[in-house]
């Protein structure tokens, strides 16, 4: 058990807000005779059909170890939403849960995040937990012939003929690393009928079929480690550096940059660590500067800055 109280906080508030008439049960009283909001303990146990006070030990964390199973008829029953759900396996095991509730979650994005592709001069898309392609800007459009770009990008990198010549030595470079991948998904989302599909076809063609059943290498997903041989369609030979993050409340989404160089393959300065010294675009900082009033001082970059202390500078003297 990693975090008793914050468990029960959370299972009580939840209990509190179920009616215990949706599933035909009674309220329950109090000492006094006050009706008691929502299912009690009593309810639960009932519910789900466990022995008597066992719930009560899940709620206050007193079982020796909780497994994710045990939890999810609860949060059934209580109508966790997924941040629920997420905390509640986390708080009581210490990982996130390895699958959500609803199995459609992951197959749809917020809307901003349109405008952070449109915003990016990289390449880049969002896919949902079985790569169907959710987003894209214009330039990752590019890569493509005709610049069409496919509706499942896992699908289109696996079988697609086209595909074994854009992404350059494709058995011996992208393959490894994409088998890999999708039997992680698999195994991620149990459920998702479009990954169980992809896999089942996958398995079928010759070449990726003996990946699929030999795998050479673990990969769950791109970490920008290193740049792959890409064929661009507009820009010809060149290397992908591929930098992934998760969009939170979309399980198993990505949000992709695919960073394109021409040339020699492109070698990577260390990885960051905080704190920052500043912004990696100063050139933009400078533009970004508010400007003098006409016969005016110019106002001091940080006039409005209200969460961090300004530099001492020209405008800014020490004390």
């Amino acid at each position: 058990m990693r975090d008793r109280e914050a468990l029960q906080t959370l299972l009580a508030r939840a209990r509190a807000r179920v009616d215990p008439g949706e599933f035909g049960l009674a309220p329950r009283g109090d000492p006094r005779g006050r009706k008691v909001a929502g299912l009690t303990h009593e309810h639960m146990t009932r519910l789900l059909g466990w022995p008597e006070h066992k719930y009560g030990y899940v709620e206050r964390g007193r079982l020796a170890a909780i497994e994710t199973e045990l939890l999810e008829p609860i949060a059934r029953i209580l109508h966790l939403s997924d941040h629920e759900w997420e905390a509640l396996v986390l708080y009581a095991t210490g990982v996130p849960p390895a699958y959500r509730l609803d199995p459609q979650l992951g197959q749809a994005v917020p809307s901003p995040w349109q405008r952070v592709l449109r915003g990016s001069r990289e390449m880049a898309y969002v896919n949902d937990a079985a790569w169907g392609m959710v987003a894209y800007n214009s330039a990752f459009a590019g890569i493509f012939r005709r610049r069409e770009v496919p509706r499942n990008l896992m699908r289109w990198m696996l079988l697609d003929p086209e595909a074994r010549v854009t992404l350059g030595d494709w058995e011996q470079s992208w393959l490894p690393l994409l088998v890999p991948q999708l039997r992680a998904a698999v195994v991620a989302n149990p459920h998702n009928r479009t990954l169980a599909q992809l896999q089942a076809d996958a398995g079928l063609d010759p070449v990726v079929a003996r990946y699929l059943h030999t795998p050479t290498a673990e990969y769950i997903g791109p970490r920008a480690e290193s740049s792959l041989p890409l064929l661009h369609t507009e820009r010809g030979p060149g290397w992908a550096t591929l930098c992934t993050a998760g969009p939170f409340g979309v399980p198993g989404g990505r949000l992709m940059f695919v960073l394109f160089d021409q040339g020699e393959q492109p070698q990577h300065a260390p990885a960051l660590s905080a704190p920052a010294t500043g912004p990696v675009d100063p050139s933009e900082a400078i533009r970004g500067r508010p400007q003098a009033e006409p016969g005016g001082r110019p106002e001091p970059p940080c006039a409005h800055t209200h969460t961090a202390k300004c530099p001492v500078g020209q405008h800014n003297e020490a004390p």
